[in-house]
């Protein structure tokens, strides 16, 4: 039994483990989930441009959408407690905001990489550090949102 004001083992679990309403909480496990997923878009990107030979910006599309699948699942399980209605629903309009973030990308690599001589990580890292910014707000505005209630 715990003392008044100590946090019991499933409370610790649940603060650590199951999903939030709280923005504080939020934040923090999207930027988890979003270095998870940015290091299989990184370890992909590379991959493809150094041993495959691919344009980066070719590297970019198929890396980011890899990328993009495991913050679907991990937003899901993890960082948002409100869950959309239905799941193919969301999960198109999931990829649908993923391709304003593929945007983003393509323009920072384009931007950097091919007209500014940058190299090619230099331009996808600046171009993660955009897209998530876009991903983060517009996944919590539109997909995972509350709805309001009165009490």
């Amino acid at each position: 039994m715990s003392q008044p004001g100590q946090l019991t083992s499933r409370q610790v679990f649940t603060v650590c483990f199951s999903p939030t309403r709280s923005l504080a909480l939020q934040v923090p496990r999207a930027l988890v989930v979003s270095v998870i997923a940015a290091a299989l878009d990184m370890l992909g990107y590379f991959l493809l441009v150094q041993l495959a030979g691919w344009h980066p910006l070719v590297a970019a599309t198929l890396s980011y959408l890899v990328g993009g699948v495991v913050q679907y699942v991990l937003c899901s399980l993890w960082v948002f407690s409100v869950m959309p209605g239905n799941a193919t629903v969301s999960f198109l309009v999931f990829t649908a905001l993923s391709l304003g973030g593929l945007v983003i990308t393509w323009g920072v690599i384009w931007l950097l990489f091919d007209q500014c001589h940058f190299h090619y990580l230099a331009a996808k890292c600046a171009a993660l550090g955009l897209a998530f910014c876009w991903n983060f707000i517009s996944r919590k505005l539109l997909i995972f949102r509350q709805e309001h209630t009165a009490h």
